[in-house]
């Protein structure tokens, strides 16, 4: 079973920074997951929320600001004092800093950005290409259809799809990978089900969940077989793997 730092470890530092990300290396997790948006410039930045609010000193929606100011906020005195001065990372920072033997899981966030998918499409592999090297990259969305347009850019990227729960929960996971030619679909705990896992694994296609962050959660996971976790909080959750 694979353990992915859910927005790096961010049950101890804030998410989607380097620090989250260094402590999720230091905690010894196989994956790291992130949060790519568009910057004006179109340039793939690290965050989750299409506005700048929450975690940030900032305002305003991400897509609709540059590159510039985008790097001179604040996006840690939010979590804490000590979290000052961490900045929002480009994705090729991120993929410049970390070791390579720590893989990456990037979900692609589309909502609230009207620009074209192919043209977002476009800077993400092409930013992969130059600085993801021979790291271990998934790509996924909740958004397939920019996965299937991704897919025609950079055919040899590996494509994971997200499970949305009211819009894909009577689907199979077989059948919502095969249209986008993933391998891997992720779902959250509370929708997984062992006929999930079942089918997956029956199709050759691996199965994630998330947000897994408490002892007896990984244990209940651990009885479905599924392949990989993600967690808030990989120190506590990867010492009950022994």
């Amino acid at each position: 079973m694979m353990v992915v730092a859910h927005r790096g470890s961010s049950g101890s530092a804030p998410e989607n920074t380097m620090a989250a990300f260094r402590a999720a290396a230091a905690a010894g997790a196989d994956m790291i997951e992130l949060d790519v948006r568009f910057s004006a410039e179109c340039v793939c930045v690290v965050i989750h929320d299409r506005t700048l609010r929450r975690t940030t000193n900032g305002r305003g929606r991400v897509h609709a600001q540059t590159l510039a100011h985008l790097r001179s906020l604040d996006a840690g005195s939010w979590f804490s004092r000590r979290h000052s001065g961490e900045h929002i990372p480009t994705l090729a920072e991120v993929l410049r800093e970390l070791p390579v033997s720590i893989g990456l899981d990037i979900e692609v966030k589309t909502d609230g950005d009207r620009r074209s998918l192919h043209l977002r499409a476009s800077a993400l592999a092409r930013t992969i290409d130059q600085h993801g090297g021979h790291r271990q990259i998934i790509v996924s969305s909740f958004d397939h259809r920019f996965l299937t347009i991704l897919a025609r850019h950079a055919p040899n990227l590996a494509i994971g799809i997200l499970v949305q729960p009211l819009r894909d929960i009577t689907r199979r996971p077989s059948r919502i990978a095969r249209r986008a030619g993933a391998i891997a679909v992720f779902c959250s705990r509370r929708i997984i089900r062992h006929r999930m896992v079942d089918d997956a694994h029956l199709h050759g296609i691996s199965i994630g969940v998330y947000c897994v962050d408490t002892p007896a959660q990984l244990a209940k996971l651990q009885r479905y077989g599924v392949d990989m976790i993600f967690t808030n909080h990989p120190e506590t959750i990867l010492p009950c793997l022994g």
